[in-house]
């Protein structure tokens, strides 16, 4: 299968490539291909969760073969641990103070130094109303709570996934 781009040239016309970006020698894309998703430069993966690009890096040979040790042990491809390693390392320097850990129903964000998940911080501030007595009901600062509804305004589809997980995997277990 061929992937079709138009690279737009400022004052030119549009020379059709391919994903690639060599030119496609004369080569038409199929009749079939919607004109309006030409105009993309740069294909990404698309699929119904997310939209994904790739980053690449580079590693000393014995952190490779840590990683591939992990990812044998997680079950799962290199390449898709070092991508959620990725991704969870940017989140944890953009929230200080929040962590992820595997859980019964995947992986969820937490507060480091702290058995609580990011939901569950959520679900009292909801019933407690304040930041105030959250922060009283677990004995931490005000600073924590709201380092840990930060993270939960800004990933609300993730902290519900996560709450509904552990709430229907705890009920399925008892």
């Amino acid at each position: 299968m061929r992937c079709w781009c138009r690279l737009r040239l400022s004052g030119r016309a549009e020379v059709p490539r391919t994903a690639t970006g060599s030119r496609s020698a004369g080569l038409q894309p199929p009749a079939s291909l919607d004109p309006q998703a030409l105009d993309n430069v740069h294909s990404v993966h698309n699929d119904r969760i997310m939209t994904t690009a790739y980053v690449s890096g580079r590693v000393p040979a014995r952190y490779e073969r840590l990683v591939a040790k992990q990812a044998r042990a997680a079950r799962t491809s290199k390449s898709d641990l070092v991508a959620r390693y990725v991704i969870e390392k940017s989140l944890e320097t953009e929230f200080p103070g929040i962590s992820f850990r595997d859980s019964l129903s995947g992986r969820e964000a937490y507060l480091t130094g702290r058995r609580v998940a990011v939901w569950e911080v959520l679900v009292v501030h909801e019933e407690a109303k304040s930041v105030e007595k959250t922060a009283n009901h677990f004995g931490w600062t005000r600073v924590l709570v709201r380092r840990a509804l930060a993270y939960a305004k800004s990933f609300p589809e993730e902290i519900s996934r996560s709450r509904e997980g552990e709430i229907h995997t705890v009920q399925a277990a008892g």
